[in-house]
């Protein structure tokens, strides 16, 4: 009779060890499905929405680099016609050294006549001369490769609102709105016409 009993709880005790074990094999099976489930499932709304929105700006980058890349092409263009000869010059005067004044002359020139207009030095392609753009700012727009007048001209304003909410909570009360429109009138050397936009921005705040 001890013998038996002995035996029987013998049995007992394997069964409860291989039902403790079986059921942790299953719960370890399951565990797996679930992580591999979780890798290879679909991605959170809110991750979907984050690389949409990088798509996005990856092809605005995309859009202003190529406009940027048409607009040196066309300035190397104009460049190169200006220094050619005129076909309606005579001959004896081709060997005359030009009357124009040099390109960087020029452009000395031209920035000089800003600042007398505008009260300040004026730097060419300074960012900064542009209202609502400090050194930070600037730094931001060199970062996307916006790094004249005449290709923040040609900037969608969503890219650059974009870029002021990436660059964190300090940049977002920043309205680029009138980037691009100040940015041509300086890259067409409309000095006037940038300094009464400018005062109109500012009129427009003081009746705020």
């Amino acid at each position: 009779m001890p013998y038996t009993l002995m035996k029987g709880l013998i049995w007992v005790l394997l069964a409860v060890v291989l039902g403790v074990v079986i059921g942790w094999l299953l719960r370890s099976v399951a565990a797996k499905r679930q992580i591999e489930r979780a890798r290879s499932g679909n991605v959170g709304s809110t991750d979907q929405a984050e690389v949409e929105r990088l798509r996005n700006r990856v092809a605005n980058l995309e859009t202003v680099v190529t406009e940027r890349d048409r607009l040196r092409k066309e300035l190397d263009e104009r460049s190169s016609v200006t220094g050619a000869v005129p076909a309606t010059v005579p001959e004896s005067i081709i060997g005359a050294p030009p009357a124009a004044d040099p390109p960087a002359l020029a452009a000395d020139t031209e920035l000089a006549e800003a600042a007398a207009v505008l009260g300040r030095p004026v730097i060419l392609d300074d960012l900064t001369v542009i209202e609502g753009i400090g050194p930070t700012t600037a730094e931001l727009c060199h970062g996307i490769g916006i790094t004249t007048w005449a290709e923040l001209s040609v900037t969608e304003v969503s890219l650059l609102r974009t870029m002021l909410n990436d660059a964190g909570q300090r940049f977002k009360a920043t309205d680029p709105s009138t980037w691009p429109t100040q940015a041509a009138l300086l890259a067409g050397s409309a000095w006037a016409d940038f300094k009464a936009f400018v005062d109109g921005i500012d009129g427009d705040r003081a009746d705020d």
